[in-house]
């Protein structure tokens, strides 16, 4: 990875596969129902809807976890009548609260900036642009996620070398930030959801930031100040030696020239504000409570599009049993030949939870090429109008109500 012409390893993980799909669950759809049989594709839908169906109630009742722990944290809030939390009880949600998040954003493909690349990211200055500083001393934790690398040409708003120039960057396309205030602080937890944020720029997203303007505009008003008082102070220092009314007519033209390079500053640290606040502006996508919804609903997607590709690539091979690695493999390369992206297939994850759901089998298979006498583990889709009944009784009996329960009148 090049930055300024410069090697920087902490930055090496933006070359990773992601395990992020950046493809959207009807797009997969259509692409997998032409490889089905004409008699399969209504039945393979019904098993995409009743899969939705359940991520989104199992989902639902994590959002209104979630919420709950993060009511005595929330910056926004505007509810009345909150109960008095104990110093005890306020530590256990908010370690509840970080767990929570972190499992969510792992399950949505998100992947955490470590200490050390957070610190590398946040060093860097992007050449030309605005002077960012970041202050996180108020914060006992602050935490950035990432999900989705693309890389872009951009143009450098400055001019080097009397023509502009065209360098490649790094764009992450969601960020999501967790900042924990202090106790002595407020306590709050600040929860930012961001968009196309370059890896140089990261720290504009940073909850407290002190502003300065590049060397290249400090040097141009610093000269062209003093510039312009150059010829006014020496005139100055003349016309006191000859006439008291030639020095304040001199003094008159200093006091303008020393007005017009303190507006110059000030329209100069306007434009740069103002390219700040236009930079969140377009990039921030969702705050607080807003943030944590659109968190879990891309988690639900994501869940549901890696079920389906597991599920999908088992069921065309369903002749035989595949192991992890197999169907790893045999993802992978279906997305590749379908959209000639390349991933890394969460497939344990998805597996795991295929076998949860009752829809794909799992045994123990001993191979003949092995010494060991444990084998190892194979996978087999059930029949579509197998998995179809499974995932409805299992529906039925995902939130029954219990009618004797109920006190006798």
């Amino acid at each position: 990875m090049i930055f300024f012409q410069k090697h920087l390893p902490a930055l090496d993980f933006l070359e990773d596969l992601e395990q992020f799909i950046p493809f959207r669950t009807d797009i997969l759809l259509e692409r997998m129902l032409p490889q089905l049989d004409a008699s399969d594709r209504p039945a393979f839908r019904s098993l995409r809807r009743l899969l939705a169906d359940r991520f989104h109630y199992e989902y639902h009742v994590v959002l209104e976890s979630l919420k709950n722990d993060f009511v005595p944290f929330d910056p926004d809030r505007e509810t009345l009548a909150e109960p008095d939390y104990s110093r005890e009880e306020l530590q256990t949600r908010r370690t509840r609260l970080s767990t929570s998040l972190r499992d969510i954003l792992q399950t949505g493909n998100y992947r955490e900036l470590t200490p050390e690349q957070l610190t590398e990211c946040l060093r860097m200055q992007p050449v030309g642009g605005l002077s960012v500083h970041v202050d996180t001393r108020d914060f006992d934790g602050f935490h950035v996620y990432y999900r989705g690398i693309r890389k872009r040409q951009e143009t450098a708003g400055k001019y080097f070398f009397f023509r502009k120039r065209n360098r490649s960057m790094m764009f992450l396309n969601r960020v999501f930030v967790i900042a924990k205030f202090k106790e002595e602080h407020g306590g709050q937890v600040l929860i930012k959801m961001f968009k196309d944020v370059a890896v140089e720029n990261i720290k504009i997203i940073a909850p407290k930031v002190r502003l300065g303007m590049p060397v290249f505009d400090r040097l141009k008003i610093g000269g062209s100040v003093i510039g312009s008082l150059i010829a006014p102070v020496s005139k100055l220092i003349f016309a006191f030696t000859l006439s008291w009314v030639y020095f304040f007519v001199i003094l008159g033209g200093l006091l303008l020239a020393a007005f017009k390079g303190m507006m110059s500053f000030l329209n100069s640290r306007n434009k740069y504000m103002q390219r700040f606040s236009s930079s969140l502006y377009y990039r921030n996508l969702s705050n607080n409570n807003a943030a944590i919804t659109t968190l879990l609903d891309a988690a639900e997607n994501q869940e549901l599009k890696e079920m389906l590709l597991g599920y999908f690539l088992l069921y065309l091979h369903r002749e035989r049993t595949m192991t992890m690695q197999e169907l790893d493999a045999a993802v992978e390369q279906w997305i590749a030949v379908q959209f000639g992206h390349r991933l890394n297939f969460e497939v344990d994850d998805a597996v795991r939870k295929l076998v949860q759901k009752g829809i794909v089998s799992v045994s123990r298979e001993i191979s003949h090429s092995s010494d060991s006498a444990d084998g190892h583990e194979v996978y087999q889709a059930l029949g579509l109008a197998e998995s179809l009944r499974r995932l409805d009784t299992d529906w039925d009996h995902f939130n029954n109500y219990n009618h004797c329960s109920q006190d006798k009148v």
